[in-house]
């Protein structure tokens, strides 16, 4: 009887047990995934690029797509998309701030003469996107070589194709995945193994799995991308390793230790449905566990197994699931993840295809080819669809169909912790052995875009907030004692076209205002006034106030993890793009040498360098001319935390003592200017290093313009004060204009006429791009037509469009077309 009632009140307190951790852990879950897929969805951004690599003095066509992270639809958070080229020495040359409110942005990059060839970076990312690591920018390797150098060319970097036959003397790199994660004591697991090595992914490996005496447990073979499988079923406290031979050479591979008590999760995928298997070693071990599978954050499933079982059997359908990569993960009773397994969903229903019509299949020299593009989904209806198109010589570019595109990246690469090695491969006809291998590469990759730990048990909290448009934000501060913030009355107007005035709108108690979002692209010339009362008030002491316009922020760190590397040619197509290159430079050489020689006119121009520009723009607001000493804190090297005081320290000819500064041959202290404005010595302690410019120091004859001026004159300017704009507007303070930066307008492809236009018919026409069209809007009406005209150039040309549906489908195709 007591055993009765004792094990009853166990039964009650393990149901109890089960009942908390089921309302805890899996509440806990579901809500983490719920905020991760709908509040703080990640987003993401893909960059198609008209060609694969440039030469010097060509410019880079591109458009940006920035999408939801979960759906692949339009983004709901950002609309601003920045977009950068930088150096081998992550030196920014080149960045673009880019709007977009449906998906899709264009831009370029002029490659200037003088830029280094070499492997520049092509980095993409909004403000929302730098919250998480920087590994979930888009990245892209751009090669950019110099026509005038054949040394730069480094075609030494450019290896044959096929495999490195000098893998004998080098073990080959044997890796293995148990599926689940770990093999587990008499349970059966299928391993994946994985060869790694220059060269040997393409070579065909057979081996044996053995114990401990040498008998053979399972025989395995390899085949594309060094990938190969088995079974095996590990006895307790035993020892298993794999063999291979390589040309009489004999290599053993430990595999890895059982666990004495585990699970394991075992996945098959049928196409329309997966069947997932879930196992444990041990009696009713998996009471309490929790199974979830997710797609890209989005929940599909969960399954809380309350009762004493080692196995279970689930189905689950994908006919309403996105392609994608979906992610099992099996918690035990004390919620700790112990096995993942990742599964790729390729969807009928989500089918999307781009119809590429064209006019003529062949064609002569400067013809028009036209050709109708049109989307449809499965059922052959029009699909909306956002596109852009890239017509190029084959001869110079080569096409490798197994190379990334936006449709592997979005699907694949964005998603996983390893790199897939040409994923196109998987997407091109279909097949079962395709199926098979892709399901291979997901036992040997993993999730990537958050952790379990971090969703579930971090404060997920972002400092970068979602941009809907350009916001310009500053401080005010007083002018005289008591120096510092002070929350004022301010008011901004824009002068452009039409003259537009923001609301006033009161700074906070730190001084800081800000105005926005607004939307207006390249410049646009801008005031802020601000008043210590309001702006009804007459009193010039309300004037004294000084406004400071906030800088770009910083610059994300470069980071140079998963970066999608360049799909190099063979030394001889980089050879015949060159000449081609050359050949393009010399012709544009002699037509501007024409254009020059005029009969009675020589024009000699000098391009100004950068720092004869920055010494123009600082005399520009000066209204002596040249100052005795000038510091530049915008090209010298300056720690932004010194104060001012320790930056006049650096002047030559002016001493500080504690707080006081004199220039040398003055008795007393100088005239202090800020912005032109006179200012209390006191108050340059409120003036930090970042919020200035540039310093001028004036003595003698130079700081006669002055009154009061007899012992010098320290001029400051601060990064956003006064500029030439508006020389009618009456300087007083508590007033500065600047020209507020715009969205990047991109330019207009350079497309020649040849029927009408009729300087194209007096000059050669060679173009390695033959045609870029940035933005194709495929709407509910149907296709559009895109024409263009051929060149002299007698090749073969491909077509390649990308872009994606308003659904979320990635959408990817190219065709071909001859010029003889």
């Amino acid at each position: 009887m007591k055993k009765i009632i004792s094990f009853s009140v166990l039964f009650i307190l393990l149901c109890s047990f089960s009942i908390v951790i089921q309302n805890h852990f899996t509440e806990l879950v579901s809500e983490k995934l719920e905020q991760y897929s709908t509040t703080n969805s990640p987003e993401k951004i893909y960059v198609h690029t008209d060609k694969p690599y440039y030469a010097l003095d060509e410019t880079i066509w591109f458009t940006s797509y920035l999408v939801d992270g979960i759906t692949h639809e339009k983004s709901k958070k950002s609309w601003v998309i920045y977009v950068e080229l930088i150096d081998e020495k992550d030196s920014l040359v080149s960045k673009k701030k880019l709007f977009t409110n449906n998906i899709a942005a264009a831009g370029d990059f002029k490659i200037e003469k003088n830029w280094k060839s070499g492997k520049y970076l092509l980095r993409a990312y909004t403000n929302y996107m730098r919250n998480k690591s920087a590994d979930f920018f888009f990245k892209k390797e751009i090669n950019i070589w110099s026509a005038d150098k054949a040394d730069s060319l480094e075609l030494s970097l450019v290896k044959p194709s096929g495999p490195d036959l000098s893998f004998q003397q080098i073990k080959p790199d044997l890796q293995f995945f148990p599926e689940g994660g770990d093999l587990v004591e008499n349970l059966r697991s299928k391993v994946v193994i994985k060869v790694k090595g220059v060269g040997l992914k393409d070579i065909t490996f057979s081996g044996k799995i053995l114990n401990a005496q040498n008998d053979i447990i399972s025989n395995f073979g390899t085949s594309k991308f060094g990938l190969g499988v088995f079974s095996i079923s590990p006895q307790p406290e035993k020892t298993y390793y794999a063999k291979l031979e390589v040309n009489g050479v004999e290599y053993k591979y430990p595999l890895p230790k059982a666990l004495p008590q585990g699970h394991t999760l075992g996945v098959i995928n049928a196409g329309n449905h997966i069947i997932v298997n879930v196992k444990s070693n041990e009696t009713m071990a998996l009471s309490n566990t929790y199974l979830v599978v997710h797609q890209r954050g989005k929940q599909i499933l969960n399954k809380f197994e309350p009762e004493p079982k080692d196995s279970y059997t689930l189905k689950i359908p994908v006919d309403n699931l996105k392609d994608g990569v979906v992610h099992l993960t099996l918690f035990d009773a004390t919620g700790n993840p112990v096995c993942e397994r990742l599964v790729f969903i390729a969807n009928d229903n989500n089918k999307g295809i781009i119809e590429i019509k064209k006019d003529k299949g062949v064609l002569g020299t400067r013809k028009r080819q036209t050709i109708q593009i049109t989307t449809k989904d499965q059922n052959g209806a029009v699909l909306p669809s956002h596109l852009s198109m890239s017509v190029r010589d084959l001869n110079a570019f080569p096409y490798n169909r197994f190379h990334k595109n936006i449709k592997t990246y979005l699907l694949l690469n964005s998603d996983l912790r390893g790199d897939i090695e040409n994923p196109g491969y998987f997407f091109d006809e279909i097949d079962s052995k395709k199926r098979y291998l892709l399901d291979l590469t997901m036992l040997t990759n993993g999730w990537r875009r958050f952790t379990w730990k971090d969703l579930l048990y971090n404060k997920d909290t972002n400092s970068f907030d979602a941009e809907k448009g350009i916001y310009i934000s500053g401080r005010t501060k007083r002018l005289k004692k008591p120096y510092g913030p002070v929350s004022a009355p301010t008011r901004l107007t824009f002068y452009g076209e039409n003259i537009i005035q923001e609301p006033v709108k009161k700074s906070n108690i730190s001084g800081e205002f800000k105005f926005g979002p607004f939307i207006f692209f390249d410049s646009i010339q801008t005031i802020v006034e601000s008043r210590l009362t309001d702006f009804k008030s007459e009193r010039e002491a309300d004037r004294n106030i000084l406004i400071l316009i906030d800088q770009n922020e910083e610059q994300p760190k470069v980071n140079h993890n998963r970066v999608t590397k360049n799909n190099i040619a063979s030394n001889l197509q980089l050879e015949n793009y060159i000449k081609v290159t050359k050949y393009i430079q010399q012709l544009n050489f002699e037509l501007d040498q024409q254009r020059q020689q005029l009969e009675e006119v020589t024009i000699i121009a000098k391009k100004k360098e950068d720092y004869e520009k920055r010494e123009e723009d600082m005399n520009n607001q000066t209204d002596y001319g040249f100052p005795s000493n000038r510091l530049d804190l915008e090209t010298d090297f300056i720690d932004y935390g010194q104060t001012v005081f320790d930056l006049l320290a650096t002047v030559p000819g002016v001493s500080v003592f504690n707080d006081s500064i004199y220039i040398r041959g003055g008795t007393g202290s100088p005239l202090v200017l800020l912005d032109k404005f006179e200012v209390d010595m006191d108050f340059l302690s409120s003036l930090q290093a970042s919020e200035i410019s540039f310093i001028d120091v004036l003595k003698g004859a130079d700081a006669a313009l002055y009154p009061n001026s007899g012992n010098g004159v320290i001029a400051i300017y601060s990064k956003t004060g006064n500029t030439s704009f508006s020389r009618n507007i009456k300087r007083k303070p508590g007033i500065i204009d600047f020209p507020a930066k715009g969205f990047y307008t991109a330019k207009k492809f350079y497309a020649p006429d040849h029927l009408s236009g009729f300087e194209e018919a007096t000059k050669p026409d060679i173009r390695t791009t033959l045609h870029w069209e940035p933005k194709i809007t495929i709407n509910n009406e149907g296709g559009q037509d895109i024409s263009f005209f051929t060149s002299d150039s007698k090749s073969d040309y491909l077509i390649e469009i990308e872009g994606v549906s308003q659904s979320g489908i990635p959408l990817h195709a190219v065709s071909t077309f001859n010029v003889d």
